[in-house]
């Protein structure tokens, strides 16, 4: 076996299968989806392309256009809430 699979841990192996299995893809596939082919490249790349996320946002807003807009402010204690 080679050692660099020696290195990684069971749990760790079973994790990435179920990830790739999960995205319906190899594991093979799915490492090398998150290796940048050049330097220039980031390895990881959008789940969906533009036109995906367009539709789904589309279908999240659906029943909400009689809704009325919100007019408020936010204060900088409600923005920064959880950081105090």
């Amino acid at each position: 076996m080679n050692t660099t699979l020696k290195q990684i841990r069971p749990e760790t192996l079973k994790l990435i299968e179920k990830q790739a299995e999960n995205l319906g893809v190899s594991t093979d596939e799915y490492l090398r989806g998150l290796l940048a082919e050049n330097q220039q490249e980031l390895a990881l790349k959008p789940e969906m392309d533009d036109e995906e996320f367009e539709t789904d946002i589309i279908a999240f807003a659906e029943g909400t256009e009689d809704l009325p807009p919100y007019n408020g402010t936010y204060t900088r204690e409600d923005i920064y809430l959880d950081h105090n």
